[in-house]
Protein backbone atom coordinates (compact mmCIF):
# COMPACT_ATOMS: atom_id res chain seq x y z
CA UNK A 1 0.00 0.00 0.00
CA UNK A 2 3.03 2.42 -0.06
CA UNK A 3 3.55 2.52 -3.14
CA UNK A 4 0.91 3.98 -3.96
CA UNK A 5 0.99 7.32 -2.90
CA UNK A 6 5.04 7.35 -4.12
CA UNK A 7 3.51 6.27 -8.20
CA UNK A 8 1.16 9.32 -7.07
CA UNK A 9 4.16 11.48 -6.05
CA UNK A 10 6.25 10.51 -9.35
CA UNK A 11 3.33 11.25 -11.69
CA UNK A 12 3.09 14.52 -10.44
CA UNK A 13 6.67 15.18 -10.45
CA UNK A 14 6.31 13.41 -13.98
CA UNK A 15 3.59 15.86 -14.82
CA UNK A 16 4.62 19.38 -13.29
CA UNK A 17 8.54 18.54 -15.21
CA UNK A 18 6.59 17.77 -18.76
CA UNK A 19 4.32 20.68 -18.36
CA UNK A 20 7.15 23.17 -17.34
CA UNK A 21 8.88 22.06 -20.14
CA UNK A 22 6.05 22.78 -22.44
CA UNK A 23 5.64 26.32 -21.14
CA UNK A 24 9.20 26.82 -21.39
CA UNK A 25 9.37 26.25 -25.34
CA UNK A 26 6.29 28.01 -25.41
CA UNK A 27 8.16 31.19 -24.12
CA UNK A 28 11.18 31.04 -26.61
CA UNK A 29 8.78 30.73 -29.54
CA UNK A 30 6.92 33.49 -28.10
CA UNK A 31 10.10 35.43 -27.78
CA UNK A 32 11.35 34.74 -30.70
CA UNK A 33 8.12 35.42 -32.81
CA UNK A 34 7.69 38.56 -31.07
CA UNK A 35 10.84 39.85 -32.43
CA UNK A 36 9.34 39.01 -36.49
CA UNK A 37 7.69 41.04 -38.67
CA UNK A 38 4.61 38.44 -38.80
CA UNK A 39 4.45 37.42 -35.33
CA UNK A 40 0.94 35.53 -35.49
CA UNK A 41 2.60 34.06 -39.25
CA UNK A 42 5.48 32.81 -36.53
CA UNK A 43 3.69 31.31 -33.53
CA UNK A 44 1.31 29.57 -36.40
CA UNK A 45 4.48 27.78 -37.70
CA UNK A 46 5.85 26.57 -34.81
CA UNK A 47 2.31 25.50 -32.96
CA UNK A 48 1.41 23.72 -36.09
CA UNK A 49 4.71 22.17 -35.95
CA UNK A 50 4.73 19.25 -33.21
CA UNK A 51 8.28 19.15 -32.50
CA UNK A 52 8.18 22.69 -31.46
CA UNK A 53 6.66 22.50 -28.07
CA UNK A 54 10.42 20.39 -26.80
CA UNK A 55 12.52 21.98 -29.25
CA UNK A 56 15.52 24.18 -28.36
CA UNK A 57 16.99 27.04 -29.91
CA UNK A 58 18.81 24.45 -33.03
CA UNK A 59 15.41 22.11 -32.95
CA UNK A 60 13.48 25.58 -33.67
CA UNK A 61 15.63 26.03 -36.36
CA UNK A 62 15.06 22.92 -38.32
CA UNK A 63 11.49 23.46 -38.08
CA UNK A 64 11.45 26.60 -39.37
CA UNK A 65 14.17 25.42 -42.60
CA UNK A 66 12.07 22.53 -43.35
CA UNK A 67 8.82 24.57 -43.46
CA UNK A 68 10.46 26.53 -46.01
CA UNK A 69 12.17 23.76 -47.85
CA UNK A 70 7.79 22.29 -47.41
CA UNK A 71 6.74 25.74 -48.51
CA UNK A 72 8.95 25.71 -51.83
CA UNK A 73 8.61 22.38 -52.60
CA UNK A 74 4.64 22.98 -52.84
CA UNK A 75 5.06 25.89 -54.90
CA UNK A 76 7.22 23.88 -57.26
CA UNK A 77 4.66 21.42 -57.51
CA UNK A 78 1.67 24.24 -57.88
CA UNK A 79 3.96 26.09 -61.00
CA UNK A 80 2.99 23.17 -63.76
CA UNK A 81 -0.56 23.95 -63.32
CA UNK A 82 -0.56 27.88 -63.49
CA UNK A 83 1.57 27.35 -66.10
CA UNK A 84 -1.02 25.55 -68.23
CA UNK A 85 -3.07 28.13 -67.84
CA UNK A 86 -0.76 30.86 -69.42
CA UNK A 87 -0.95 29.65 -72.83
CA UNK A 88 -2.37 32.87 -74.31
CA UNK A 89 0.30 34.80 -71.76
CA UNK A 90 3.52 34.43 -73.42
CA UNK A 91 5.26 37.65 -70.88
CA UNK A 92 3.40 35.33 -68.09
CA UNK A 93 4.63 31.96 -69.19
CA UNK A 94 8.20 33.01 -69.47
CA UNK A 95 8.26 34.76 -66.27
CA UNK A 96 6.92 31.83 -64.11
CA UNK A 97 8.96 29.68 -65.82
CA UNK A 98 11.92 31.92 -64.49
CA UNK A 99 10.23 31.44 -61.49
CA UNK A 100 9.83 27.60 -61.59
CA UNK A 101 14.38 28.22 -62.34
CA UNK A 102 14.52 30.22 -59.34
CA UNK A 103 12.27 27.89 -56.64
CA UNK A 104 14.58 24.99 -58.20
CA UNK A 105 17.85 26.69 -57.07
CA UNK A 106 16.26 27.88 -53.57
CA UNK A 107 15.02 24.47 -52.63
CA UNK A 108 18.83 23.37 -52.84
CA UNK A 109 19.86 26.41 -51.24
CA UNK A 110 17.51 25.80 -48.13
CA UNK A 111 18.41 21.83 -48.07
CA UNK A 112 21.70 22.88 -47.98
CA UNK A 113 20.88 25.73 -44.83
CA UNK A 114 19.49 22.18 -43.01
CA UNK A 115 22.03 20.10 -43.15
CA UNK A 116 24.90 22.69 -42.83
CA UNK A 117 22.23 23.73 -39.63
CA UNK A 118 22.03 20.02 -38.67
CA UNK A 119 25.88 19.97 -38.21
CA UNK A 120 25.84 23.58 -36.47
CA UNK A 121 27.43 25.17 -39.18
CA UNK A 122 25.47 28.31 -38.90
CA UNK A 123 27.28 31.15 -40.81
CA UNK A 124 27.05 28.02 -43.53
CA UNK A 125 23.17 28.16 -43.18
CA UNK A 126 23.06 31.92 -43.12
CA UNK A 127 24.75 32.19 -46.88
CA UNK A 128 22.50 29.43 -48.20
CA UNK A 129 19.27 30.88 -45.98
CA UNK A 130 20.64 34.44 -47.75
CA UNK A 131 21.08 32.85 -51.26
CA UNK A 132 17.62 31.19 -51.19
CA UNK A 133 16.12 33.74 -50.15
CA UNK A 134 17.70 36.14 -53.17
CA UNK A 135 16.61 33.61 -55.37
CA UNK A 136 12.94 33.90 -54.50
CA UNK A 137 13.49 37.87 -54.61
CA UNK A 138 14.69 37.58 -58.18
CA UNK A 139 11.39 35.71 -59.32
CA UNK A 140 8.90 38.55 -57.40
CA UNK A 141 11.18 41.56 -58.94
CA UNK A 142 10.54 39.45 -62.45
CA UNK A 143 7.00 40.62 -62.21
CA UNK A 144 8.20 44.76 -61.88
CA UNK A 145 10.74 44.53 -65.17
CA UNK A 146 11.00 43.62 -68.63
CA UNK A 147 7.24 45.01 -69.71
CA UNK A 148 4.26 45.90 -67.72
CA UNK A 149 4.43 45.58 -64.01
CA UNK A 150 2.13 42.57 -62.72
CA UNK A 151 1.59 40.55 -59.81
CA UNK A 152 2.97 37.03 -59.50
CA UNK A 153 0.82 34.49 -59.14
CA UNK A 154 2.64 32.95 -56.71
CA UNK A 155 2.86 36.24 -54.84
CA UNK A 156 1.32 34.63 -51.55
CA UNK A 157 4.49 31.45 -52.02
CA UNK A 158 7.33 34.83 -52.57
CA UNK A 159 6.00 36.76 -48.84
CA UNK A 160 5.74 33.33 -47.20
CA UNK A 161 9.46 32.54 -48.07
CA UNK A 162 10.28 35.66 -46.92
CA UNK A 163 8.92 34.98 -43.91
CA UNK A 164 10.36 32.07 -42.93
CA UNK A 165 13.89 33.16 -43.76
CA UNK A 166 13.20 36.13 -41.67
CA UNK A 167 11.86 33.71 -38.54
CA UNK A 168 15.37 31.03 -39.40
CA UNK A 169 17.74 33.82 -39.67
CA UNK A 170 15.99 35.61 -35.93
CA UNK A 171 16.38 31.90 -34.47
CA UNK A 172 20.17 31.29 -36.10
CA UNK A 173 21.02 34.91 -34.34
CA UNK A 174 19.85 33.61 -30.72
CA UNK A 175 22.29 30.90 -31.58
CA UNK A 176 24.95 32.84 -32.58
CA UNK A 177 24.70 35.32 -29.48
CA UNK A 178 24.19 32.85 -26.57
Amino acid sequence: MAYLPCLTILFLVSAFSTFNGCNAGIALIQSICKDSQDVQFCNTIFETDPRSATADLHGLALVAISNTILEIQDTLSRIPGILSQLRRNPLGKKRLIICQSDYSNSLKKFQSAFSSTSKSAYWDAINYIRDGTNVVIDCHNNYRRDGPIATSPINDDDLKVFKLSEIILLVINRILVK
